[in-house]
């Protein structure tokens, strides 16, 4: 990730010094010049948005700007509202390597961002369709998507017939779609400095997946990078990663969403060193499938069949309506297709979770257990209305240590598994846990543990 925004920022700028200057950088040989990026502009009114366009190279829609480019092209998109769906794709040219930037390219949309705006509506479909390689989408505000399809999202990065590979999405303002991104069987994403207001509208599509509501979503992705992001008023929630391997979730933030991320039949996931609060607060959209809604119930909500999910280090606080839970191993797809089955080797470490209705952290009841062979360690989980920990029936082969529960209305820590014979014993080991109720008596002891 870093080589690639060094290559972008070498990109801008030798691109256009070059294009300022008329300069050919020539071979050692000197026979022939080595081949540039054509330099394409748009603009609804006033100047070009950048000196070296011309006349035949200056259009008024994207699309027509993206229709005549080729790999490695550049377009500048000027101020202004574009009502166009903008398809990026390998008809009539290569374009792989195409980068286009609005009036804010390279400024972070998290931050108070002074100046005009480009923004790009989509009028009921996507903004941008990504159906190229190494496409960057850069500096734009999103809106729009909002079609009674399987995509409804702002951006749509993926393809049916070829897996593409290393978008990136930076610095964009992306509000009022049913999703914000939609990453379909892409590989190597890269969605970073954006700001996820809003997206909450879409069309019904009847029968089907609807996702509404979601900031992101990874369907089948691998290696996505999701980074330095801010999410808002996504009531559904903010990321939802729905099968795929990878997915490296990092230095996020979440207010008045829905969810703050929600797992189901993935591998070898990350979730770290995330804040949140607020969740549920502007109410919650569920996931419907087949006509049938499902409401998740925690702000980190792993669904079923996830594999080596690691959660650590995220400081999680206040859940309302049906996000009751910090984090849950949870129930609330079981009827669905999705399925039941459990999730394993999962490591929930060090994080920060109070102020939710329910439990702090829970493997809730199924059987065959939500979660089994996993790891439950330093965690601080204080003052939820019901148990700071809980480990609910059929869940076993967990590892509890070095965990300090505090302030829990109920019970800080306890664990309903046992075995089988005349003398019933509990199938976890909790060792060194602190905190001052328990059952059974001992699972976390007053003063011990340690602080964070």
């Amino acid at each position: 990730m870093i080589r690639l925004h060094i290559m972008l920022n070498n990109r801008r700028r030798f691109v256009i010094s070059a294009a300022m200057a008329g300069v050919l950088v020539l071979l050692a040989g000197g026979a022939s010049a080595l081949a540039q990026p054509t330099v394409w502009c748009v603009t609804k009114t006033g100047p070009s948005p950048n000196p070296s366009c011309t006349a035949a190279t200056t259009f008024t829609t994207i699309q027509e700007a993206v229709s005549n480019a080729n790999a490695d092209d550049i377009i500048f998109v000027g101020p202004g509202t574009y009502n166009e769906s903008v398809t990026i794709d390998e008809t009539n040219h290569p374009r792989d390597g195409l980068s286009l930037f609005g009036a804010q390219a390279g400024n972070d949309a998290r931050l108070d961002r002074h100046g005009p705006e480009t923004i790009v509506n989509g009028m009921g479909n996507p903004a941008f369709i990504v159906a190229a390689n190494y496409v960057v989408i850069d500096g734009f505000t999103v809106t729009g998507g909002t079609a009674a399809n399987t995509y409804p999202g702002g951006i749509l990065v993926g393809s049916t017939s070829t897996t593409i590979s290393w978008a990136q999405v930076l610095n964009n303002i992306i509000e009022e779609n049913g999703t914000g991104v939609y990453l379909y069987k892409a590989s190597s994403p890269v969605v970073e400095h954006n700001l996820f207001r809003n997206n909450t509208a879409a069309a019904d599509p009847g029968a089907g997946v609807t996702w509404v509501g979601i900031g992101i979503v990874s369907n089948g992705v691998a290696f996505p990078v999701m980074t330095e992001n801010e999410f808002t008023g996504n009531k559904m929630a903010a990321i939802f990663v729905a099968g795929g391997s990878n997915a490296m979730i990092t230095n996020n933030t979440s207010e008045n969403d829905g969810s703050f991320v929600l797992y189901a039949d993935t591998s070898q996931c990350l979730f770290s060193h995330n804040r949140g609060k607020n969740f549920g607060r502007k109410g919650v959209l569920p996931i419907v499938v087949n006509s049938t809604p499902y409401y998740a119930d925690a702000a980190v909500e792993v669904g079923p069949n996830n594999s080596y999910l690691m959660i650590s280090d995220n400081d999680l606080e206040k859940g309302e309506a049906q996000i009751s839970n910090g984090i849950a191993f949870t129930t609330a797809f079981a009827s669905s297709p999705l399925g039941t089955s459990p999730n394993w080797n999962a490591n929930v470490r060090n994080n920060k979770i109070k102020g939710f209705p329910e439990n702090g952290i829970v493997a809730e009841e199924q059987s065959g257990g939500t979660l089994i062979y996993s790891w439950i360690v330093g965690n601080e989980v204080r003052d939820n209305g019901s148990d700071g920990i809980l480990i609910d029936v059929n869940n076993y082969n967990i590892e509890l240590f070095d965990n300090k529960a505090e302030g829990n209305h109920v019970l800080d820590c306890e664990d309903d598994t046992t075995s089988g014979g005349p003398t019933p014993m509990i199938v976890d080991e909790w060792l060194n846990n602190a905190g001052t109720s328990s059952s059974p008596t001992g699972v976390c002891t007053p003063g011990r543990g340690h602080d964070h």
